[in-house]
């Protein structure tokens, strides 16, 4: 074991072989996330199953996916390549320290308040006031829209207000 990892980070439980690794992940995710985080709430939940385990993290609004990962991917143990149908573990000194599990989920959900406000800063930016509503954004009715003009009369999925939307959530930290 890495005991200077250890001392680098005092807080967090080092993985001293009592608990299952995956648990000792979930608590440090946990330790982790609420200190670069504070005021989010997440919900962090692992199982155990026949082929390995896992963690899922869950939360609204707050950090993007991307700075979550940041910080939960560390404590995977490796990854899966579905073109060969293989895992591949990668033990490394983070996670014989602090816990792995087999695969770590990310799931970022937003309020209605968010969606209203990025599809408020949408109309603004466009200069449309054709933009979808919150509803009809979650019900997945804004792919036939588009705020930008096509010469040929087409939209382009990914010109959508939904595939706008959607990117825009993607990159807003709250």
């Amino acid at each position: 074991m890495n005991y200077d990892l250890i001392q680098q980070n005092p807080h967090l439980i080092p993985n001293d072989g009592k608990l299952r690794s995956r648990v000792i992940a979930a608590k440090n995710i946990r330790i982790e996330l609420a200190k670069a985080f504070p005021g989010v709430k997440f919900s962090v939940h692992g199982k155990r199953f026949s082929g390995g385990d896992d963690i899922n993290v869950s939360w609204t609004d707050g950090p993007t996916s991307k700075q979550v990962d940041a910080i939960i991917q560390k404590y995977s143990a490796g990854s899966f390549d579905g073109m060969v149908d293989l895992y591949s573990y990668n033990h490394t000194d983070w996670t014989a320290a602090f816990g792995d599990a087999k695969y770590i989920f990310a799931s970022r959900h937003y309020s209605d308040t968010l969606e209203a406000k990025v599809i408020e800063k949408l109309k603004g930016e466009y200069g449309s006031q054709e933009a979808p509503t919150v509803e009809e954004y979650n019900q997945g009715r804004a792919w036939s829209k588009t705020p930008i003009s096509r010469n040929n009369g087409t939209v382009g999925l990914h010109w959508s207000w939904q595939s706008i939307i959607s990117r825009e959530l993607q990159q807003t930290a709250v």
